[in-house]
């Protein structure tokens, strides 16, 4: 009895020494196992040490293990890629370690089961506003294939449909057009970034954020028209994409400022001498802009300088006027029916003035009555046709009245004028002409005196 245990004994050791002699190393070439596609975890098995024949390599555990028919091992080393496959209903997330066996050899591997939202990341590096395209990037967290992948992107940028494969730890980055106005009119900072991804169990969403780099930039524009009514533009263009707060000054005399308007009204008026400063304050947003037209209206006080400069003219003209000569006519009738005038100078001293004379000149189809006024004229000049008085010295307010009368036998039609009649004087050692003003006839008068 005890040798048949003995020979039991040896027998048991040598059968297991043989079967325990089989050796096995598995490498992963992936080994992660994303539950929403139906793409299996792999191993390379280095096989040893092993008797020829079929074998087959299984598990009783919630994975499948393919190839599951059986596979020639001959001796030496034998490579075979083995294939894990979670089975329907699996519930288990993170490390899974299992056991499998190839004959009657006994091991176990080590897998990782997660869900696609924890093996995919969709992101961006910083994004700038110069480009009219965006990069962002979806990146395979784990070591795991996933092939034929089908996702649509949605961003308030853009929306995009892709296929792509990623490799194990893979960085994808995708490259899409965007409009350049909207992007630029975008604040900087995180957006919501959705990826709708076709899996073997449906629909699965993933967010990330894409990441809308800062730029800060103010552009400033200037342009000034017009001649007499001048406007001053200044634009503020906001071309970065963060908020930003932006100044605006003008600065007026007080004599323009009563005539200047705005487009924007200033947020602050500063009297500062002779001067008046404007101030306009806003908060720009991307892309935003403000324009202030500051527009001065100089026709108004040009008008007002050129008639206070003809206001002071004439003062001027007036209050240097030494003397003042008036000039006036009246109808005379005659017995004959003739045409007769009488005509009126008077002469006004405003200053003392010295050596006075007066000049009057007859029209050519006029003659001169031989009675006179008060005063005859002191020189008659029948060539020249002018008549001459000789008053002397003037005294301020002093006044002096002369009338002669012309006629004429023919007939005058229509209107009538008298030249101006012409007073010479000295004052100061000085000589000065000053003329009457001009005298104008129309025989309607002379109908309606006699009607």
């Amino acid at each position: 009895m005890l040798t048949i245990c003995i020979v039991f004994f040896l027998g048991f050791s040598i059968l297991t020494s043989f079967v325990s002699a089989i050796n096995v190393i598995a490498t992963p070439e992936s080994d992660v196992i994303i539950i929403d596609y139906n793409q299996p975890a792999q191993f390379n098995l280095k096989i040893s040490d092993v008797s020829p024949g079929d074998y087959s390599i299984y598990t009783l555990t919630d994975v499948k293990i393919l190839p599951s028919n059986p596979v020639y091992l001959g001796a030496g080393t034998n490579s075979m890629d083995v294939y894990i496959y979670a089975l329907e209903g699996m519930t288990d997330r993170g490390v899974y370690n299992f056991n499998y066996k190839i004959g009657d050899y006994d091991e176990r591997l080590k897998v990782k089961i997660v869900d696609l939202e924890d093996a995919i990341e969709v992101s961006s590096d910083a994004i700038s506003i110069e480009s009219d395209k965006i990069k962002f990037y979806v990146r395979n967290l784990e070591n795991a294939k996933i092939e034929n992948i089908k996702a649509k992107f949605t961003t308030m940028l853009f929306e995009t449909s892709q296929n792509f494969d990623l490799a194990p730890y893979e960085k994808k980055e995708i490259e899409v057009q965007v409009d350049m106005e909207k992007l630029k009119r975008t604040k900087a900072g995180p957006y919501v970034i959705q990826g709708e991804f076709e899996t073997d169990k449906g629909p699965k969403l993933i967010e990330g954020k894409i990441y809308i780099g800062e730029k800060k930039g103010i552009r400033t524009e200037t342009d000034s028209s017009g001649f007499l009514i001048v406007t001053d533009t200044t634009t503020k263009i906001n071309v970065g994409n963060v908020n930003e707060i932006v100044d605006v000054t003008a600065r007026r005399n007080i004599i323009s400022r009563l005539f200047t308007s705005f487009n924007v009204e200033p947020v602050s008026v500063e009297r500062k001498g002779l001067f008046v400063d404007y101030a306009w304050t806003q908060k720009l947003g991307p892309a935003d802009v403000l324009v202030v037209k500051v527009k001065t209206n100089y026709i108004f006080p040009l008008l007002i300088i050129l008639l206070a400069a003809f206001a002071i003219w004439g003062f001027r003209r007036i209050s240097q006027t030494k003397i003042e000569v008036r000039k006036s006519v009246s109808h005379v009738r005659t017995n004959g029916g003739e045409f007769a005038l009488r005509v009126y100078l008077q002469v006004k001293a405003k200053t003392r003035v010295e050596n006075v004379s007066l000049v009057d000149r007859i029209p050519g189809i006029l003659k001169v009555h031989k009675q006179f006024g008060s005063v005859r004229p002191d020189k008659i000049d029948p060539e020249n046709r002018r008549l001459q008085w000789y008053i002397g010295n003037l005294n301020p307010g002093e006044v002096r009245m002369f009338s002669y009368v012309v006629y004429s036998k023919i007939g005058v039609v229509g209107k009538f004028e008298l030249p101006a009649a012409m007073a010479v004087m000295e004052k100061d050692s000085e000589i000065y002409q000053v003329e009457s003003n001009r005298v104008f006839f129309l025989n309607e008068q002379i109908r309606r005196e006699k009607d």
